[in-house]
């Protein structure tokens, strides 16, 4: 998870940001109903913060399809409950600790989102290192939204981006023009994975739910993609 707060926008605001909540909360209850024991690491570890827009039921209907039903208040009520019961987001592991050997221990890996991850991800040497374990290994791996971040500053021995040709989805173009940091983003992550090589792709309606698999990358294209994409991803690890 990220752990930065804000993002230093183009226009040098420093914009109030950090995880976003459906991306964690959703997933977290998921993976703990079907079984799994799980881990929160981030950049030294630092405890992450949630954007709060993501946590505010007036806010929520910005980020999903028009005519999806208006659950906002009992989903903004759901995602602090999981937040505020779950201690590994006060103590998270530090990336900087994972072990290629530690690593062999988890059954997969996923990587949430929320544009605070523009901030820290791309950055991070070791994170780099950890997502090329990841790959060694063939385990599952799964990213949703700006998590997608993580995976820019792979490149293997060569020089080359190891998802090259890799079909997947990420937030889209056409979901960051209608954010009010339109135009002031340090990247457009749709340009930068279609730049790299990437054959992305996305839902047809705006903010709507989209998973791709390809390999073990299982990918989602924004919050409302994040259940399925963690149902999607349940089954990657029990088929690994």
């Amino acid at each position: 998870m990220t752990a930065k707060a804000t993002l230093h926008l183009l226009d040098g605001e420093q914009h109030p940001s950090g995880f976003w909540a459906e991306e964690f909360a959703v997933p977290y209850q998921i993976f703990r109903d079907n079984g799994y024991e799980v881990d929160v690491a981030t950049i030294g570890g630092v405890a992450p913060t949630p954007d709060l827009t993501s946590i505010d039921p007036e806010f929520l209907q910005w980020v999903r399809p028009q005519g999806s039903e208006n659950r906002d208040a009992e989903n903004a009520a759901e995602y602090i409950r999981v937040i505020e019961s779950t201690p590994q987001l006060e103590h998270p592991l530090r990336v900087e600790d994972l072990t290629e050997a530690s690593l062999a221990e988890y059954d997969g890996v996923y990587v949430s989102g929320g544009h605070g991850a523009i901030g820290d991800f791309p950055k991070s040497d070791e994170l780099a290192q950890l997502l090329r374990w990841v790959l060694a290994s063939g385990k599952p791996l799964a990213t949703v939204c700006h998590g997608h971040t993580s995976l820019l500053a792979l490149r293997d021995g060569e020089g080359h981006w190891p998802f090259e040709g890799y079909r997947m989805t990420a937030f889209s173009h056409s979901e960051e023009l209608v954010t009010n940091m339109a135009g002031r983003l340090p990247l457009i992550l749709e340009v930068e994975l279609t730049r790299l090589g990437a054959l992305y792709e996305k839902a047809e309606l705006i903010w709507d739910s989209h998973v791709v698999i390809d390999r073990n990358l299982t990918t989602g294209q924004n919050p409302y993609s994040s259940k399925a994409l963690a149902e999607t991803f349940v089954k990657q690890l029990a088929s690994a």
